[in-house]
């Protein structure tokens, strides 16, 4: 080793300690606001993250139409509403580089085309957005579902209702339909709208990223940048107060480094669905971070506004009829209904990567595993003494694992066109088949009943009762 590495070396050390013992840069958690850089720049230096979050489903969620992003089939495909089986209903075709969906008028019959600007998803369904003259992105009525590997009516199959060709271009008129003013929020990073009218037919929008980057989780980063890129010594520091001190990362939102509540708003904000229509702007301009200027940066005192009325009375949105949360939209409102969020400190990303949210925190964090139940584990220690007695069934079979019976598959979703079943998050709720023997399996399902269907609620309750 030469001299002047030996020097270099040296100096870096003592630039460390002195940064460890002297330098305190102001408080992080202090007010402060800042402005949006793009995700590109958060790359520059944060280099293992940012190839995770490039090949994310949030990172592809928004993108312009084109071969790479389309899913669905737009080679001269003809599509039939069921009661109307004369004439299509749409055809989806491509001209050039330019996909058209094209859609049956109701009353002169004549096909009217709409060419597809943006898609939205891909994994389980596409939403297919067209621009109009006043600036709206509308969204068009068939969407492309990945189970069916076909088009399909996603609201007709949501609400259960027949589709006809006056019904699908019914669906363009409400006001949720402009995607840009109000879905865009959710689906883009700091969605801007400089100008709409009152009917959501003009709409002059913009937004920093397409898809949901990582200013949609960490707040505006510009203050962040140029504090890092100001001096070496900051970033030491930096590293210091908040490896070694605990401290909220320079001027940025980091959920790990921040209370409960506000870190679980940057998951709420899109997940948490169940509100108050006179929340909706609450939610529409919350971002992450700080501010001297009053922005909202902690939604949790409306997690739990609306009140869990059975079945779909409004505005609760859809339970079982025990008053458990149901639909896909209440996923969350199920995580923050458990007794483990009310009373801990369990975090979405404690399962869920949140950089490639595809993927799980650590193999096997989001299916019953050794690893899955080691997470509970570390808050019910007694029970690993002799998980076996507890669950009442043998090691590694179904049954035997927190998951099976904590979190059975008890959230409908309807996204592909097909009813499937996720798993609740409300991990402290047990079976409860008195629920089941009132209202029935299909009105109030338990998870030891979801396993032994062949059994009555009866049978479950005295199995239970000689625990």
């Amino acid at each position: 080793m030469s001299k002047k590495t030996t020097i270099i070396g040296i100096l870096s050390i003592a630039l460390v300690v002195f940064s460890g013992l002297f330098v305190r840069p102001a408080s992080f958690s202090s007010l402060y606001d800042a402005d949006y850089v793009g995700a590109s720049v958060c790359g520059e230096c944060h280099t293992q993250i940012y190839p995770q979050w490039e090949r994310s489903p949030h990172s592809r969620m928004t993108r312009p139409a084109s071969s790479d992003s389309v899913v669905g089939n737009f080679d001269n495909v003809a599509w039939f509403a069921k009661n109307d089986p004369q004439a299509p209903a749409a055809r989806m075709y491509r001209e050039g580089d330019t996909y058209y969906m094209a859609l049956r008028h109701p009353t002169s019959g004549d096909y009217v085309p709409f060419p597809i600007e943006r898609v939205v998803g891909y994994q389980y369904r596409q939403v297919y957005l067209t621009r109009e003259e006043g600036g709206v992105l509308r969204r068009l009525p068939l969407q492309w579902s990945t189970e069916l590997n076909d088009y399909f009516s996603y609201w007709n199959f949501q609400e259960q209702r027949e589709t006809s060709v006056p019904d699908l271009w019914d669906q363009m008129r409400p006001l949720n339909s402009a995607w840009n003013l109000f879905c865009a929020r959710c689906h883009t990073t700091k969605l801007q709208v400089a100008h709409k009218n009152v009917q959501h037919t003009e709409a002059d929008t913009d937004w920093v990223n397409e898809g949901i980057a990582c200013e949609a989780c960490h707040g505006p980063g510009s203050a962040h940048v140029n504090y890092m890129s100001g001096s070496p010594v900051n970033r030491v520091a930096a590293w210091v107060n908040s490896k070694m001190r605990g401290q909220p990362v320079a001027y940025i939102a980091n959920a790990p480094k921040l209370e409960k509540g506000q870190a679980m708003s940057v998951c709420a904000r899109c997940h948490g669905a169940d509100i108050f229509r006179k929340t909706m702007d609450t939610y529409r301009l919350y971002e992450p971070g700080y501010s001297s200027s009053g922005r909202i940066n902690d939604l949790s005192e409306h997690f739990r506004e609306v009140g869990l009325t059975p079945r779909e009375a409004p505005p609760t949105l859809e339970t079982w009829a025990d008053s458990r949360p149901k639909g896909i939209g209440m996923l969350f409102r199920s995580f923050v209904e458990s007794e483990c969020y009310q009373n801990a400190e369990p975090r979405c990303y404690d399962c869920h990567n949140p950089h490639d949210n595809k993927l799980p925190a650590k193999l096997g964090s989001l299916y019953p595993s050794k690893e899955s139940d080691f997470y509970c584990l570390s808050c019910h220690g007694p029970i690993a003494v002799d998980q076996q007695t507890h669950t009442g069934h043998e090691e590694n079979t179904p049954g035997s694992h927190c998951f099976d019976c904590h979190m059975p598959k008890h959230i409908m979703a309807k996204a592909t066109g097909v009813t499937r079943f996720t798993r609740t998050h409300t991990m402290s709720s047990i079976p409860d088949p008195a629920a089941t023997a009132r209202f029935g399996q299909d009105n109030a399902p338990n998870a030891c009943n979801d396993c032994h269907d062949d059994k009555s609620a009866q049978w479950v309750q005295e199995q239970l009762a000689k625990r």
